[in-house]
């Protein structure tokens, strides 16, 4: 049984997770039509484009975080949206790499670029320590909600 301290700890932490998916309900207004997911595509997209120019469908699943066949659904999307297109490099056929049109190009400098400038100027008044402190304890407040889900499903089926 918990006690009033932890009791209260723990309902500041969902607190406070309600406050982090109201910050992120802040991000810039999408283009109409435009889904939330193809901006992680794009991020992804241009980070991989830093790290190694040549950005793979595979290379993005891992970096965005979504699988494969899903990311291959949403990169196809995108490619019909004029967004993305893919192409085989000369050196290897087999190989199938994905770039940003002109347009993806828009999107990634004004929802992306411009807004990550303008969020590190605003963060820089955080010390570099709380940051690294508050991402690794986001994952694991995750981690433990996801246990807890996991632990208790069981006892949900039994309900219904």
């Amino acid at each position: 049984m918990l006690n009033k301290i932890e009791t209260q700890l723990v309902n500041n932490i969902l607190d406070a997770l309600q406050c982090a998916k109201a910050a992120v309900s802040l991000l810039p207004q999408l283009p109409p039509n435009i889904k939330p997911v193809y901006f992680r595509i794009l991020n992804a997209i241009y980070k991989l484009n830093h790290y190694t120019g040549r950005p793979r469908i595979s290379d993005i699943s891992k970096e965005s975080g979504l699988l494969l066949p899903n990311t291959t659904k949403v990169i196809n999307e995108m490619v019909e949206l004029n967004i993305l297109e893919k192409f085989t490099p000369d050196f290897d056929k087999r190989v199938v790499l994905v770039r940003a049109t002109e347009l993806g190009e828009q999107y990634i400098q004004k929802y992306i670029v411009s807004f990550i400038e303008s969020l590190e100027k605003q963060l820089s008044r955080i010390n570099e320590i709380e940051c690294i402190i508050m991402i690794d304890t986001i994952y694991k407040v995750h981690q433990a909600i996801k246990t807890v889900y996991h632990e208790q499903e069981p006892e949900k089926d039994a309900i219904n």
